[in-house]
């Protein structure tokens, strides 16, 4: 048949899937018609270099992009780029090992979580709105977190308020770009809109199926669904047009769209008669799951100094202090989901997590931790950060973000993982000779760069210039914080120690730093299970004041501040 050719697709556990292709398609392009999954987080641009796979028999040369990704002895190996490789002939590839998305780490909740809402209420009682009934015998809620990376879905128990189950999986819409601002301009192609949607709500629902399978629970005894996600998420879910938060002033379409029937929000797998509400979003860029961490938190006017940080590409920050609460948006790039970082993951198997030092100086060597204990693949966030603060503390890196390889001897172990890559310096955290050998299109060599450090800097500056603009703005200092909560998954294997010696969360002395879990999705959960939650979210989001940081005089000054990788 002229103009089309078979490609094989293999991958570990998975049998071949052979596909009929279109001459000039690109791997990519044919293993999503295959319904093969594949990391790609700059959305097909070539742009990132993760979608590495290993090819042979018809394709076009490399790119350039594939040259300026991957080194000419991977490119000999057969490792090509998925989203350059063009297909010319019957061609076969290799997935790269176990693939992120299917083995990402996804936070669902705190192994100690009890009740999603525990004890009585101290909430005044107000009127009963219509959308949130009281629980009835053998009423079941479902909550969902729906998240720029990852999609978590709650089994409640109304009647008792506890969460009988959850599961999770990645947002397919990343496919689209892992950022928000890349998946805004794609609802604006032709179907765009309409594609993202269709994508996040079936795999919300098929999530929902999921927990009613496992638990026995028919579907017919859930009544009410509640969501929370950031203000991009809402409106993707449900349909609206998001063009106006890509561009300034970044306003929302609407920012509570009250309550539905849920299968009009689009599942089918459960009551068709059951209810269906987002939380309301606060602003533009500060959404329902930041409402959510605040419900959690226990934030109110009442509060003791808090500071609530939800660290990822679009971090969220909450103050609350002195009878008031502050909120704003960070817009810390997707540096901390391991994007733009050259040996950059998500949180999956094979990824370092976390990095120290070994030995004793001037003998320091570095040692790690990946998940799944096999062979290192790449770098996550929490792993980026422990690295670059464990060669700050050995000052092999300046506080201004560059390699000083005078300052260590040239005998030491870690002086001799810094060398010349094809981008100047670079640090080798690990060095897998064999990788490409034995089959696995991954890095033959997993380093940090020094563009990687800077990306890390720009990231964590604009945490911290958010975190320290709401302090100002509330009137107080680190140094008046009792508490400060980290929400999400980065937040909960997150070393602490490691985040306040680069400077990403403020010198706090008399702060107690804890991890939240979930708390996203523990806060949707509280809300769907006891209507005094509900009402409280809501008035909550009357009373939080929104902090736009781009109307800051002092905003990029105390960002440029913030880019030094020292404890401010």
């Amino acid at each position: 048949m002229t103009g089309y050719f078979r490609l094989s697709i293999s991958a570990p556990g998975s049998d071949t899937q052979v596909q009929l292709v279109h001459a000039g398609d690109t791997v990519m392009d044919a293993m999503a018609r295959a319904g093969a999954s594949l990391y790609a987080p700059c959305a097909g641009r070539g742009m990132c270099g993760k979608c590495r796979l290993i090819a042979e028999g018809g394709l076009a040369a490399p790119t350039d992009a594939e040259r300026d990704h991957l080194t000419p002895r991977e490119l000999a190996a057969g490792v090509r780029l998925a989203c350059q490789a063009r297909i010319t002939g019957d061609a076969a590839v290799r997935a790269a090992g176990a693939d992120a998305a299917s083995s990402a780490r996804i936070l669902l909740r705190d192994e100690n979580s009890g009740p999603a809402h525990a004890g009585p209420s101290s909430i005044a009682p107000q009127s009963e709105p219509e959308a949130h009934t009281q629980p009835r015998p053998a009423d079941f809620g479902v909550a969902l977190d729906i998240g720029t990376t990852t999609l978590v879905a709650y089994l409640v128990d109304r009647g008792t308020g506890l969460i009988m189950d959850a599961v999770g999986a990645l947002n397919p819409q990343a496919a689209h770009g892992a950022d928000l601002i890349s998946r805004i301009v794609f609802s604006e192609t032709p179907g765009g809109l309409n594609k993202l949607r269709q994508e996040v709500t079936e795999s919300a629902d098929g999530l929902v199926r999921t927990l009613l399978q496992r638990s026995g629970v028919p579907s017919a005894d859930v009544s009410l669904v509640s969501a929370v996600g950031n203000t991009c998420m809402h409106h993707l879910f449900l349909g609206i047009a998001a063009e106006s938060l890509g561009v300034i002033p970044y306003t929302a379409a609407v920012l509570d769209t009250g309550t539905m029937l849920a299968r009009t929000a689009g599942l089918t797998c459960i009551n068709p008669e059951a209810s269906f509400f987002f939380l309301p979003n606060i602003a533009g860029f500060v959404g329902s799951d930041a409402l959510a961490v605040a419900l959690v938190a226990g934030m109110d006017e009442r509060s003791r100094p808090t500071l609530a940080i939800d660290i990822g590409t679009n971090g969220e920050i909450l103050l609350a202090a002195d009878g008031r609460i502050l909120a704003c948006s960070a817009a810390a790039g997707p540096a901390f989901e391991g994007v733009n970082i050259s040996c950059g993951m998500i949180a999956a198997e094979g990824a370092i997590d976390w990095a120290g030092l070994a030995g004793a100086p001037p003998r320091y060597d570095i040692e790690i931790h990946v998940i799944g204990d096999v062979q290192p693949r790449g770098i996550c966030g929490s792993g980026l950060i422990s690295i670059v603060a464990a060669l700050r503390r050995a000052e092999l890196i300046s506080e201004a973000g560059a390699f000083e390889p005078e300052a260590l001897d040239r005998a030491s172990p870690l002086a001799r993982r810094l060398v010349i890559g094809p981008s100047g310096l670079e640090f080798v955290v690990s060095d897998p000779v064999d990788a490409i050998s034995r089959g696995h299109a991954v890095p033959a060599r997993v380093s940090l760069t020094q563009r990687d450090i800077r990306e890390l800097q720009l990231a964590k500056a604009a945490i911290r210039a958010g975190s320290e603009i709401l302090l100002e703005e509330a009137g107080i200092s680190a140094a008046d914080l009792e508490r400060i909560v980290l929400a999400g998954a980065f937040g909960t294997y997150l070393d602490k120690s490691a985040a306040q010696a680069m400077g990403l969360l403020p010198r706090a002395p008399r702060a107690r730093i804890a991890p939240l879990g979930n708390a996203a999705g523990e806060g949707a959960a509280m809300a769907v299970a006891d209507p005094d939650a509900y009402r409280e979210a809501r008035r909550l989001a009357g009373v939080v004041e929104h902090v736009e940081l781009a109307a800051s005089a002092k905003f990029m000054q105390v960002f440029a501040d913030s880019m030094l990788l020292t404890e401010l």
